[in-house]
């Protein structure tokens, strides 16, 4: 059994899909005087290597958890004491982040990789057993799109472009060559609909031990000011109007894409548009009956389609 921290820090969780706004979130979060959203990446049991465009080294991702699992292989240290050398990486990043970052309330943000939440929701029950967790929920059709955009400037280390691919990029990001028949890839649509549906499917289990906030990347776009009221609620730091104007301002679009405004799209940024309907600029009636057969329970309880043949309209 895994031993939970005494930590003078109140540790709580942030966990979306990727490209759900999670960032947006953060930015706002941090800066809140008393409210520090960090990425640590503890758990998953994940590593890869991405190659970042521009870059010519590929970059490490890995959790926690599989560092650890990797290190006592070569170590000698017994394998039975994983939990245990896990606890003390935890504990003495907990230690570190008072000294350093000065904020009592510490969020941490997870996107879980593919195939992962589940053992993501384990661990942080194992863990943090009094954390708070706010899921952030996106229209995973929007969620597909910009994870696609975001490929374009993060592929696996290894990756090979076919002849697909590099017209695509030609085109969407260059402006060279026609516009393809077809966005979207079917692998694509089967891995980002996924990573999509796979933490909103531990909502309910979070729901049974943990105190959870649900909100909306639509409704952030609405009335960001109400939803990030919400969450200071549920976190019990300050909602002072002066906070909450100061908490928007650091995340007004035009301040985390270096100049643009919302809806002003750069196809290689991170930040990308900011935007929320993009997915029918680029679904054809193939993408959206592969992305139903595979997520469409999901579209539906979370009221972004009200038929399961929404599709039919892409015709």
């Amino acid at each position: 059994m895994s031993r939970v921290f005494k930590s003078k820090s109140k540790n709580h969780f942030l966990i979306s899909a990727p490209r759900s706004g999670s960032t947006w979130l953060q930015t706002m979060f941090n800066a809140h005087p008393k409210l520090v959203c960090v990425e640590r990446r503890l758990f998953g049991n994940y590593a890869d290597l991405v190659l970042d465009d521009g870059i010519k080294t590929p970059r490490l991702r890995v959790t926690l958890d599989k560092y650890v699992q990797s290190l006592l292989l070569h170590h000698g240290y017994p394998q039975k004491e994983h939990k245990k050398l896990t606890n003390i990486f935890i504990d003495s990043l907990l230690k570190a982040e008072q000294n350093e970052l000065g904020k009592r309330h510490v969020v941490d943000k997870i996107t879980p990789y593919v195939h992962t939440s589940q053992i993501v929701v384990e661990q942080i029950q194992n863990y943090f057993p009094k954390s708070k967790v706010i899921f952030l929920v996106r229209d995973g059709r929007d969620v597909l799109t910009s994870g696609v955009f975001h490929w374009f400037n993060k592929q696996p280390a290894n990756a090979i472009l076919s002849d697909f691919e590099k017209k695509r990029r030609a085109y969407f990001i260059n402006g060279e060559g026609q516009r393809p028949n077809r966005f979207f890839q079917d692998h694509e649509i089967e891995q980002w609909a996924n990573e999509w549906q796979q933490p909103l499917q531990t909502i309910e289990s979070v729901q049974e031990k943990h105190k959870v906030e649900i909100i909306t990347y639509e409704n952030m776009l609405e009335d960001p000011q109400t939803v990030l009221r919400s969450c200071f609620q549920f976190f019990k730091v300050n909602r002072s109007e002066k906070t909450l104007i100061a908490c928007l301002q650091a995340g007004k679009f035009k301040a985390m894409s270096q100049g643009r405004e919302r809806g002003e799209s750069k196809a290689n940024a991170h930040v990308r548009k900011g935007v929320s309907g993009d997915w029918q600029n680029y679904f054809t009636y193939q993408d959206g009956k592969l992305f139903q057969e595979i997520a469409g329970e999901m579209l539906m309880k979370y009221g972004y389609v009200t038929s399961s043949a929404w599709y039919e309209e892409l015709r």
